[in-house]
């Protein structure tokens, strides 16, 4: 009865054995027909160049900006135009009331009649004592004081003119005009309000012809120089532009330390006045891992790259830094001399296969 036990029992122990074989067996037929074999681009991971940057902050600021006030005294009128309404070379701003402007015209116009006439007498009076003066009817004396009258009125008539020519060119400074093509950023008053010389009532701005405008501390102000290029980054622009300095001033803010760098942009639209920008000044160069941006994917959220080992893809996590032309930094994750899938990499999964073929990594 014991003798049958043993064999009962190692029976079923055999069956157990086989079937844990099969088992196995099957898994590892399954994880076989998993993985896939993808042909892709390889490289050898290399220290790369990179340029050291300062980033201060930056708003755009119009070339050509001007505050348009009155020349004359008087209460404004078709005041129509609003903040933001671009206007022409020109275009009518607003009116000053020209009441006063025309009254002063008349008193200078009656100024003028009166010594025009005056010189009409004194020519007469001229003309018939130079003839008595020759048939000597009448003295030196008296001839030279007609003279002196009639000088006298040619004066007066001259300064009549002057002053009536004046007040005609007050009555042109009623109608004020855009000094140039811009938008109007700045509406100081309203129709009605009383403007006086020197008051500024808009402020109009050309935005076709913009630059930025930073504030630098005095250790990167030593070494900037007029028509070094910087890399500006405007809010709302997709793609960052070239700047070029072209003014550097010397004296410091007392308060904050800072010199004022202005940086001439290329033509752009859309761009407002007081728009943020970041502005990138080269410091030298670095040198730090730098592979190509394709090798980059994300799983899971996490950024990462597919390591190669005895022909298989393994994901490794990495810290990207900064990108340009087509490269990327890595920070952490990658040693020298690993290699990398750098394309056809979208799909990998941890163990696939890779048939590499090595790719110089340019740029590297």
């Amino acid at each position: 009865m014991k003798q049958l036990h043993k064999v009962f029992a190692i029976t079923v122990l055999a069956s157990a054995m086989g079937l844990a074989g099969c088992t196995q067996e099957d898994n590892h037929a399954v994880k076989t027909e998993s993985q896939q074999t993808i042909a892709a681009n390889v490289a050898t991971v290399e220290l790369g160049t990179v340029p050291m940057k300062a980033v201060v902050p930056g708003s755009v600021v119009s070339d050509q900006k001007a505050q348009i006030s009155s020349r004359l005294i008087g209460y404004i009128k078709d005041l129509n135009v609003k903040v933001g309404q671009k206007v022409k070379r020109g275009e009518l701003l607003f009116s000053i009331d020209s009441t006063d402007v025309k009254s002063q015209i008349t008193q200078a116009n009656a100024g003028y009649q009166q010594a025009l006439a005056a010189l009409e007498n004194a020519k007469l009076d001229f003309d018939r004592f130079t003839k008595l003066f020759k048939e000597d009817s009448v003295s030196k004396q008296q001839f030279d004081q007609v003279r002196l009258q009639y000088s006298v009125a040619q004066e007066n008539l001259a300064a009549a003119k002057s002053g009536l020519d004046q007040a005609k060119a007050q009555l042109t400074y009623a109608n004020v005009r855009a000094p140039f093509t811009g938008v109007i950023v700045e509406k100081l008053a309203n129709a009605g309000a009383l403007a006086s010389p020197g008051q500024p009532i808009v402020v109009i701005e050309n935005l076709q012809s913009i630059s930025v405008q930073t504030e630098v501390a005095g250790e990167l102000f030593a070494v900037l120089r007029p028509g070094d290029e910087a890399t500006v980054l405007i809010d709302g622009q997709a793609e960052a532009l070239k700047g070029v300095i072209y003014t550097l001033v010397g004296a410091a803010n007392p308060k904050t330390r800072t010199h004022t760098v202005k940086l001439s942009l290329p033509a752009i639209n859309n761009v407002n006045s007081g728009t943020f920008a970041r502005v990138s000044f080269k410091r030298g160069d670095r040198q730090t891992i730098m592979v190509p941006s394709s090798a980059i994917v994300e799983r899971a959220g996490i950024s990462g790259v597919f390591v190669v080992k005895e022909g298989k893809a393994f994901f490794s996590m990495v810290r990207p830094g900064m990108s340009a032309d087509g490269m990327t930094e890595v920070q952490a994750g990658l040693n020298l001399g690993e290699r990398i899938v750098i394309d056809n990499n979208q799909s990998l999964l941890n163990g696939d296969i890779v048939e590499s073929v090595e790719a110089t990594n340019e740029g590297a």
